[in-house]
C-alpha cells in the first residue's frame, strides 16, 4: 500500500509539471524529486557532448588500460567509465559504446575533448589504433519513461543508462532515431534538471580535476570495475575502495532564498535560479575542514561535493541548528538543502 501511494503521488506530480509552462513542483520530501519525471515517455537532446572514435586491431586492449571500467561491459551496448590521471584524479567521465569491427565511440563533455585526444594520443605508443573526432557526425540523446526499455535501436549506438534507477537509454547517432516517434520531445534543460534531481553527476562541472572517482559516485553508478587489471590511476582508486571510507561525495542540493526558511517549501522551479558568485557551500553550525563545492545546476537545483557526515546530520536534525549557505553575485546568501539519493547502497 505504501509503494502504491508513493507511485500515485509521483504520477500526480509529473502530470502537474506537464500542465505547467514552467517546470515547477513542490514535494513533501527531498527524495521525492528523484521520481517526478519518470512516469511519462520523453526524450531530449543532450548538449555539449563530443564523440571520439577509437578503432583498430588493438582498440579494446588499449581502452582497457586507459579507463577504470571493464571493456566487457561495453559489449553489452555501452558503459559508463572514468579516465584518470596517473595520480588517480578524475580527468573526464565518459560513455563507451562498442561498434562492429573493433571500433568504439567515446562520448565526453565537449570541454574535455582536446584533453582526451592528447591523452589518448600520448599513451597510444605502438598500439594499432586510430583516434578520430567524429563529433560533427554524431548527436546524443537521452530517452526515458515506462516504454523506454522496450525501444529498438537497430544499427544505432545505445546503452541502458544504469547510473540511477529509471534514467532511461542513452543514444548516439547521426539523426533522430525513428523509435522516438511516440515519445514527447523535451528541451535539453529538462534532461539536466532530471539527472540533477536524481543525483547523477555528468560532465566537467561535476567531474573536476581534483576529485576522486569514488567522490563522484562512479562506483555507485557502475562506472568502476574493482576486479580488472591495471589501468592509469588504478592505485589510489583501489586503495580508497579497500579502505572503505569516502568522506565526500556528490549529492543533489536545493537552493532557496534565506527568508524562505531552510526546509519549506521544498520546491524546484526555473522561475528562480541563484547566480552564484562562488561555488563554495559553507556549513553553518558545524566545523568543516573544507567547504562543499557546487557543480552543475538547473533552476534552483544543483549537485555539490559535500562531506557525507554533514549531509546525514542535516537530514536527521530537528532544530535546524546545522544549515548550509552559498553566496550570490549580488552579495546575498541562499540556503542549500542537500540530501542523500534514495538509490545509494545502504552502508
Amino acid at each position: 500500500m505504501l509503494r502504491t501511494g508513493v507511485l500515485r503521488r509521483v504520477r500526480t506530480l509529473s502530470r502537474a509539471i506537464q500542465r505547467a509552462q514552467l517546470h515547477t513542483v513542490q514535494v513533501d520530501r527531498l527524495t521525492d524529486f528523484e521520481h517526478v519525471f519518470d512516469s511519462t515517455n520523453q526524450f531530449a537532446a543532450v548538449g555539449n557532448r563530443a564523440v571520439l572514435k577509437v578503432s583498430g586491431h588493438d582498440a579494446r586492449e588499449f581502452l582497457q588500460g586507459m579507463q577504470c571500467n571493464d571493456m566487457e561491459s561495453a559489449h553489452n551496448g555501452g558503459m559508463l567509465t572514468g579516465f584518470l590521471s596517473p595520480q588517480g584524479r578524475i580527468l573526464a567521465d565518459a560513455f563507451i559504446y562498442a561498434l562492429p569491427e573493433s571500433s568504439y565511440l567515446v562520448e565526453v563533455d565537449t570541454r574535455v575533448r582536446e584533453r582526451m585526444q592528447r591523452m589518448l594520443g600520448f599513451y597510444r605508443l605502438r598500439a594499432r589504433v586510430e583516434i578520430s573526432d567524429v563529433s560533427n557526425e554524431c548527436n546524443v540523446w537521452q530517452v526515458w519513461g515506462p516504454q523506454s526499455p522496450h525501444l529498438s535501436f537497430d544499427g544505432v549506438a545505445h546503452m541502458a543508462d544504469t547510473r540511477a534507477p529509471h534514467m532511461g537509454v542513452r543514444v548516439v547517432g547521426t539523426s533522430r532515431p525513428p523509435a522516438f516517434s511516440d515519445f514527447d520531445e523535451q528541451p535539453s534543460t529538462l534532461y539536466e534538471l532530471r539527472r540533477i534531481l536524481k543525483g547523477v553527476a555528468e560532465g566537467a562541472d561535476d567531474f573536476v580535476d581534483a576529485s576522486l572517482p569514488l567522490e563522484c559516485n562512479l562506483d555507485y553508478m557502475q562506472g568502476v570495475h574493482f576486479g580488472k587489471g591495471c589501468y592509469v590511476g588504478q592505485e589510489l582508486t583501489i586503495r580508497t575502495h579497500h579502505r572503505g571510507v569516502v568522506r565526500k561525495r556528490i549529492v543533489p542540493v536545493l537552493f532557496s532564498p534565506v527568508d524562505h526558511g531552510l526546509r519549506v517549501p521544498l520546491r524546484v522551479s526555473d522561475e528562480w535560479a541563484p547566480e552564484l558568485a562562488q561555488r563554495d557551500v559553507v556549513p553553518s553550525g558545524a566545523r568543516a575542514r573544507r567547504p562543499g563545492r557546487v557543480g552543475s545546476t538547473a533552476g534552483n537545483a544543483g549537485l555539490a561535493l559535500m562531506r557525507v557526515e554533514h549531509v546525514e546530520q542535516f537530514a536527521t536534525q530537528t532544530d535546524d541548528q546545522m544549515h548550509f549557505e552559498a553566496e550570490c553575485a549580488d552579495g546575498q546568501r541562499v540556503c542549500v538543502s542537500p540530501w542523500l539519493p534514495s538509490w545509494w547502497p545502504k552502508q
